[in-house]
């Protein structure tokens, strides 16, 4: 319908392309944000100087198990409050997500 319109492509993709795909961008968000956590940790592990990977290790060169527990505990925390803010951003920016999808 927006071909036979003459609308630009910019605006097709605006309007139609851009809203249909973005629950599968949200889905690829929820998918890489704990990724992105694991991934800053570990790097932090090789090169940090600073973060939770540099506690993590430090804490075990210093035989503080307590700590580094402490510190992974945070880790899981971060990321799982990090995935709902995204669970809540999907629900108030694409609310007719809900409606369509199966409620298992």
């Amino acid at each position: 319908m927006a071909r036979s319109l003459r609308t630009s492509r910019t605006r097709t993709f605006l309007r139609f392309r851009f809203p249909g795909a973005l629950p599968q961008i949200f889905v690829g968000l929820k998918v890489a944000m704990p990724l992105a956590a694991v991934g800053t940790v570990i790097g932090e592990f090789s090169a940090g100087d600073e973060g939770l990977g540099f506690v993590i290790v430090q804490s075990g060169a210093n035989s503080d198990t307590a700590l580094a527990f402490a510190a992974v505990a945070l880790l899981g925390v971060m990321s799982v409050a990090l995935f709902y803010v995204l669970v809540v951003a999907e629900r108030l920016l694409l609310p007719w997500v809900r409606e369509t999808t199966s409620q298992r």
